[in-house]
């Protein structure tokens, strides 16, 4: 006779306690129920207190077995179903089918039940069910233990996984921040622009965690992209300042840029090189601005080592993003104040120039006569005073010879002072081309005045000097139709050497220059005479 008696409870008993977890415990319960019971179905349902409500373990059936892991939901019809067997002191016959409730109750507290539904109705024994309750109570309470146990040392394990990684990852992205600030190092002590790009492509590739890099300038005035450096599909580091297109023409610049993010990484897409796929991988773009305003950005991915993405890449390559634009910027800045400063100092450059002319014209002006363009008697006086001490210092001969237009009155008077300032411009003319010795000068003393310095030559010497003078006027051949000796222009020479002796004595030897002279005129011009 098919009862739920003591026989079975010891059948049930000997099925479920060497079982290892819930699995074969709900496998070895079923088989022996519906050993006992043919076409029956078993149902293990568990009250959560938390959220008062039933869930559904294992269901149970001939050939059929289901496990909920997790536990589901009971449907509103098994719950109906164990408020009614509840009510009715755990058995019922309806719709054809018999029913028998089992509760499980664990420390004095009802935490499950075992609904038991078969075809025919079946004698149970009241203490053989209690005796049944308290075996799968037991062991139930002991593999669900033991489950939430496997669970939670399932879940701590794979909490100590993931903070290890996280661990691992803060060194590695500390590892990065590390290296990036040295190569930001290296970018600041880049003597131009140029170099500091190629720097920071060469420095990255070698020593963060990607492949490839390139870095691209914008300028957005003119809607150009233009590259700089990069690399190439075997990791060599090329310059491609050949390379400039329109930013709409880079898709995921452009997209970038207009959604104004800082950073877009994509994974398992195809990677390019000269317009060409190479490889699949991901790739990053990193957006760089001054500002609201968009430099440049860089491109960079894994084709060569297939490196793959790791937890901190984003916020790398972020810093990196903000790395190169400090440096651009401060870059920038630099080569303005240096083309700044270049312009200035040019311009005081040229300024100093034009002081220096000036102020070199005017110390000409204040030296030379503006009408003979010869020393006047300013720069005369500086000179004799130079030599004089220079002739007293070696004792060395110094002569002074005056030289002086005959008649030149009368030579205004007839053909008028224009024709006499041109006069005067030859016989200069001609004059400073008499003596080409070192010191000698030649200079307007005033009128038609003019004064030889000859420093270190002789009496007889000066002589011949003042020869060579006379017929250097003589040979210009100025018609001087006024002039009671010669049809022409004429001059008078008097001349004065000596060997100073004192200084500050200079005024005597042009007075006896000018004895000189007055003897020359006094013999009737167009002479000289040496003293």
């Amino acid at each position: 006779m098919i009862a739920l008696d003591y026989a079975f409870c010891l059948t049930v008993g000997q099925a479920i306690c060497p079982q290892k977890d819930i699995n074969d415990f709900c496998l070895a319960l079923g088989h022996a129920f519906t050993t006992q019971f043919p076409d029956a179905r078993c149902q293990l349902m568990i009250r959560d207190e938390q959220q008062d409500e039933w869930l559904q373990l294992a269901d149970i059936k001939p050939k059929h077995f289901q496990l909920f892991t997790p536990m589901a939901p009971a449907c509103n019809r098994d719950i109906d179903l164990l408020a009614r067997l509840s009510t009715l002191k755990n058995t019922s016959a309806n719709d054809d089918l018999s029913y028998q409730l089992i509760p499980l109750k664990i420390r004095g507290g009802s935490y499950g039940a075992l609904i038991l539904t078969t075809p025919f109705s079946f004698p149970a024994d009241p203490h053989a069910c209690e005796m049944l309750s308290l075996l799968l109570s037991g062991a139930l309470d002991s593999h669900l233990q033991q489950q939430a146990f496997l669970l939670e040392r399932t879940q701590h394990q794979k909490t100590e996984e993931k903070r290890i990684q996280e661990v691992s990852s803060q060194k590695g992205l500390l590892e990065q921040l590390h290296i990036l600030h040295k190569i930001s190092l290296r970018l600041w002590h880049s003597h131009s622009l140029d170099n500091m790009l190629h720097t920071a492509v060469y420095e990255c590739i070698h020593a963060l965690d990607f492949d490839r890099m390139a870095i691209f300038l914008i300028n957005t005035h003119t809607g150009l992209m233009r590259g700089t450096y990069g690399t190439d599909i075997h990791g060599t580091v090329t310059n491609e300042q050949w390379y400039c297109t329109a930013i709409y023409e880079h898709y995921h610049a452009k997209t970038t840029l207009d959604k104004k993010q800082h950073i877009t990484i994509n994974e398992d897409v195809p990677l390019f090189h000269d317009s060409k796929e190479v490889g699949t991988g991901w790739n990053a773009t990193i957006s760089l601005w001054d500002g609201d305003e968009p430099i440049g950005w860089i491109a960079c991915d894994n084709l060569i080592t297939g490196t793959p993405l790791k937890s901190y890449h984003c916020e790398l390559l972020k810093l990196l993003g903000v790395t190169m634009s400090q440096h651009l910027i401060q870059r920038h800045a630099q080569d303005q104040l240096k083309s700044l400063n270049q312009s200035l100092e040019q311009r005081v450059a040229d300024r100093t120039a034009q002081l220096e002319e000036v102020n070199r014209r005017l110390n000409q002006i204040s030296r030379e006569d503006s009408l003979t363009k010869i020393p006047n008697r300013r720069m005369l006086d500086e000179k004799l005073e130079e030599e004089w001490r220079r002739a007293m210092r070696y004792q060395t001969p110094l002569t002074i010879l005056i030289v002086d237009i005959d008649h030149f009155k009368q030579y205004n008077d007839m053909y008028g002072h224009a024709l006499g300032d041109k006069c005067l411009a030859q016989v200069a003319e001609a004059l400073s081309h008499v003596e080409r010795r070192a010191g000698a000068t030649l200079a307007r003393f005033g009128g038609e005045e003019f004064v030889f310095l000859l420093p270190g030559i002789t009496k007889a010497e000066s002589k011949t000097v003042a020869e060579r003078a006379l017929k250097a006027v003589s040979s210009l051949q100025i018609p001087h139709g006024a002039s009671p000796i010669a049809p022409y222009v004429t001059i008078s020479a008097g001349g004065k050497t000596c060997i100073p002796d004192k200084p500050n004595n200079q005024q005597q030897l042009f007075i006896d220059a000018d004895v000189a002279l007055y003897e020359a005129k006094s013999s009737g011009k167009n002479q000289a005479f040496v003293l």
